[in-house]
């Protein structure tokens, strides 16, 4: 989902969760949803897009130096303890341990997602390192892991930018001359 400025969702054009069988194929390209995907109805579509839309105005706040709305605090506490609450504890390969949700759970990407942004929202290192990106009609978070990053990606909105200022530089060199 692309965002303005203003942190609004645009069009439905750039959105890659329309269907419920979008969500299961997210879930399983994050790794969430393994073997068969689960049968996600439009209830539970709608409630991960409302999560998404929440965590976008979270860590928002958050990478612009401002407070989090209680309201999204609180949205992202109920996801997250609803995950917590449906989950098990099971080990993973690298011998910590996560909480997994049944396999035929529709809830279960949601509610990775909720856990996951606890944890992000529980580690200030990581959580300094959130940064919004500048680029014209973007919007997207993310983290950066590397200390140098500025955009969401070089391949896209690096990349305009920087093409942008290059044909900006080519065109007042040649009215110069």
């Amino acid at each position: 989902m692309d965002w303005s400025s203003a942190g609004e969702p645009l069009t439905p054009s750039t959105d890659a969760l329309l269907t419920p069988r979008d969500l299961a194929r997210w879930g399983r390209r994050m790794g969430v949803v393994r073997g068969r995907a689960p049968v996600v109805g439009g209830d539970e579509l709608e409630a991960a897009r409302v999560l998404r839309l929440v965590l976008h105005r979270l860590f928002s706040a958050l990478a612009e130096g401002r407070r989090p709305r209680r309201a999204d605090l609180e949205a992202l506490a109920h996801d997250h303890a609803s995950a917590a609450g449906a989950a098990q504890l099971a080990p993973a390969d690298d011998g910590a341990w996560r909480l997994t949700w049944p396999a035929a759970d529709p809830r279960a990407v949601r509610f990775a997602v909720a856990v996951d942004a606890m944890a992000l929202l529980a580690d200030p290192a990581r959580l300094a390192r959130v940064h919004r990106c500048p680029g014209p009609a973007c919007g997207w978070l993310f983290v950066d892991t590397s200390g140098r990053r500025r955009w969401c990606s070089m391949s896209t909105c690096g990349s305009r930018v920087k093409m942008r200022r290059l044909y900006a530089r080519r065109r007042e060199a040649e009215r110069r001359q």
